[in-house]
């Protein structure tokens, strides 16, 4: 199995312990079991960019592989490294939106300007400071889905990454500020390759470096500590987040591509 893209073959790191990742003749269907509806852990990637004419046949494939009926979602994606779009076109005209995002890698990493020495940094291991990860996590959310729904959502995935931490495939990390948790991360760890999760700051503490602190401690530590040579980010293209990744050390690799279309009346 062969997967060109760094950002979506350490996706799969965590697919593979919760779900599965089947190659087919021109695509790969990816399923994550405990979540069925988690939009970029249920989809099909493709091995070419879209040509003009695959919308119809790219849902299509996508209803056979994914037949649950509560299903809300359809997300299509390819496995390129230099963001070709393709022909996207018919897929934004029928109400999918475009996800572009850059992969970004650190093999060391350097104090920025923003560094906070007021910050400290523990590993998460109480199940009252994951509980609060899951809260600053929901309060982060972007506004196109409800609390209630990205609370579902984070607690779902906060549950798995605490079995594979217990399996010592990775941990989380929290910041804190006077004792009281403001930030968190996880990083996850297959082949001396090490993938950022969920990176978050509680909106009562942004701009005051905790995300930039958070980022070049947990970096340090992996490296150190986790048997890693190198450090993957995925973030989004046109999000402030990547500078924040970049002024540590990271570097835009990769670009990944891919569209997806959700039933809104569904997540209101």
């Amino acid at each position: 199995m062969k997967i060109n893209s760094l950002g979506y073959k350490t996706d799969f790191i965590f697919t593979r312990y919760d779900g599965s990742v089947v190659e087919k003749d021109k695509y790969f269907v990816v399923t994550t079991k405990s979540n069925p509806n988690f939009f970029w852990g249920n989809l099909l990637l493709f091995k070419q960019a879209p040509k003009q004419g695959d919308f119809q046949s790219w849902k299509s494939l996508f209803n056979k592989e994914f037949k649950t009926p509560k299903r809300h979602h359809i997300t299509l994606a390819w496995d390129t490294i230099d963001g070709e779009l393709g022909d996207v076109n018919e897929f934004i005209e029928h109400g999918f939106n475009l996800d572009e995002s850059i992969v970004l890698v650190a093999k060391v990493v350097e104090r920025s300007k923003k560094f906070n020495q007021n910050v400290e940094m523990k590993l998460i291991d109480s199940e009252d400071n994951f509980q609060k990860v899951i809260d600053i996590q929901t309060a982060c959310g972007a506004r196109h889905l409800s609390k209630s729904t990205w609370y579902s959502f984070y607690k779902t995935q906060m549950d798995q990454y605490k079995k594979l931490i217990k399996l010592d495939k990775g941990k989380w990390f929290g910041a804190f500020l006077n004792n009281e948790l403001v930030g968190s991360l996880g990083i996850f760890v297959e082949d001396n390759v090490a993938r950022y999760q969920i990176v978050s700051t509680s909106p009562k503490f942004q701009r005051q470096g905790v995300c930039n602190t958070l980022v070049y401690k947990s970096a340090k530590y992996a490296l150190e500590n986790m048997n890693v040579d190198t450090l993957v980010m995925v973030a989004d293209e046109h999000y402030h987040a990547a500078k924040i990744y970049e002024s540590v050390g990271f570097k835009a690799m990769e670009k990944q591509v891919g569209v997806c279309w959700y039933d809104k009346s569904v997540h209101k």
